[in-house]
């Protein structure tokens, strides 16, 4: 992720950059003699090289839940180093020889700070900065004066209004990161879903074959053999239950509105290429369950129809009207077309897909016009009587 990688990278660099200040000014150590306690020196260097050595672990590991903890850590070591400057003092300013600054870390205070923001809200690396640089400024005015005053918290206020614009951008770049992996997420997930949905949509089809091409013709066989009765009842109601006449729960009703998401989330499910316009005038209107289960049903065979045999160019589109005494639908596509007469008894896609489906629904119809290299329409119709 991008995000992880700049919070790594600024940990790495601040680390470093940390490690590296104290060896550029090792002569600045021999001349602290006489300003502050001998003890101070070897504490400080340990208290701030530590943490920053374990914020460079952190960093190269690649641990990004402890990157947040880590800079808190340096931020902390740098604070109380500095705090620690004042009992250390001994109460005298430092040699001008010694340059300025004449608290080493001065160089490194404002360093972690640069880290906080690639992890922490904005109010996190700003308090750190009003309280390091506030400390800084007090250590700096008694090493640099012998005394307390006001011209290093002055110093303090350009410092951290130069800071305040580097972390300013650094917020900018964090936003522009994140931003970036929130839509590869969404590109990620896009394509999981449409993969799944293809092999939903592919093992679905695969089965849909072996049932139509198969097993109804089977069933079919055994339906009309006359020489098992039982097994003839048996695949009679199987193909009952295929075609979906077998008995349902006719007191449960469904709005238009619910009918309507019915067929547009079965309809989708097919794919996100196929037009669906289907309006619904009066959204409270109520259809009994097994009417709104063939029309969604049919639709669904036409649809799925249309996608496997118009053609890989065709366009395809469920248009309709869901009104109070009649459904009509119209599948239409502009693809090979065929010849309905000439679809073979035992296929069961147009036959009791859809016409058969529909012609057992009292007040239903289902009708194919098509021809070859003309396109198909597929009406289904349903009236209240």
């Amino acid at each position: 992720m991008n995000e992880r990688r700049m919070q790594r990278g600024a940990a790495i660099s601040m680390a470093l950059t940390t490690l590296i200040l104290p060896v550029l000014m090792i002569g600045h150590f021999f001349s602290v003699d006489g300003v502050v306690d001998g003890w101070w020196v070897p504490v400080s260097l340990t208290a701030v090289l530590g943490a920053a050595a374990m914020l460079l672990v952190i960093g190269v590991r690649g641990d990004a839940a402890t990157i947040g903890p880590g800079a808190v850590a340096l931020g902390a070591a740098n604070i109380v180093t500095l705090f620690l400057w004042i009992p250390a003092w001994s109460e005298q300013a430092a040699p001008e020889l010694m340059g300025s600054p004449p608290v080493w870390p001065a160089n490194t205070v404002v360093l972690p700070a640069i880290v906080l923001a690639t992890v922490y809200r904005p109010w996190v690396p700003f308090g750190y900065l009003v309280v390091g640089l506030g400390t800084l400024a007090t250590v700096q005015q008694l090493a640099k004066q012998g005394r307390f005053g006001d011209l290093a918290y002055v110093n303090a206020l350009l410092t951290a209004s130069l800071m305040g614009v580097l972390i300013a951008l650094t917020y900018a770049a964090m936003g522009g990161v994140r931003l970036a992996d929130r839509r590869r997420e969404d590109v990620l997930h896009a394509t999981f879903a449409s993969a799944s949905r293809a092999a939903r949509i592919a093992e679905r089809d695969r089965w849909d074959a072996v049932v139509r091409d198969q097993v109804v013709a089977v069933l079919r066989g055994i339906s009309t053999d006359e020489t098992d009765p039982r097994a003839r009842v048996q695949a009679r109601a199987a193909l009952d239950a295929l075609d979906g006449t077998a008995a349902r729960a006719e007191a449960v009703e469904l709005t238009g509105a619910e009918t309507r998401v019915r067929l547009l989330d079965a309809v989708n499910a097919l794919g996100d290429d196929t037009i669906v316009e289907v309006d619904v005038p009066d959204v409270a209107v109520r259809y009994p369950y097994p009417v709104a289960e063939a029309v969604t049903d049919a639709a669904v065979e036409a649809v799925t129809n249309a996608r496997r045999h118009a053609g890989p160019s065709a366009s395809r589109a469920l248009l309709g009207v869901l009104d109070g005494d009649l459904i009509r639908l119209r599948v239409v596509d502009d693809g090979v077309g065929f010849d309905p007469n000439r679809v073979a008894a035992d296929r069961s896609g147009v036959e009791m897909g859809i016409r058969r489906r529909m012609a057992n629904l009292p007040g239903g119809g289902g009708w194919v016009r098509s021809a070859p290299g003309d396109g198909t329409v597929v009406s289904i119709e349903w009236r209240r009587s």
